[in-house]
């Protein structure tokens, strides 16, 4: 499965954590920074399981597009700064506590 990172131009330790922690199956991410005029036009993979989206380094239109995408397909979407304690921290919440 795969993961959707929105925003922001180096996601290298956003997808290590992603894919080493195995959170939802993630296996492979993809990255639109968000800085091409395209990108708000762009379609999330019907294989996504995850959105993180790096608020402070996107527009509000792309933020708004992702956001509608992520709902129609019931893709659980988590939105931060680009902080990965702050993603660490999300994640944990979203992940199914193992009894």
């Amino acid at each position: 499965m795969k993961a959707l990172i929105v925003g922001a131009d180096r996601v290298e330790p956003i997808r290590e954590e992603l894919e080493r922690a195995g959170h939802f199956g993630i296996t492979r991410t993809e990255h639109w920074s968000g800085r091409k005029v395209g990108d708000v036009r762009r379609a999330v993979s019907d294989d996504t399981r995850l959105i993180v989206v790096i608020c402070d380094r996107i527009n509000h239109k792309l933020l708004d597009h992702v956001r509608k995408q992520a709902n129609k397909l019931g893709v659980p979407t988590l939105y931060s700064r680009h902080s990965l304690v702050e993603i660490r921290d999300k994640l944990a919440l979203l992940k199914p506590v193992a009894h």
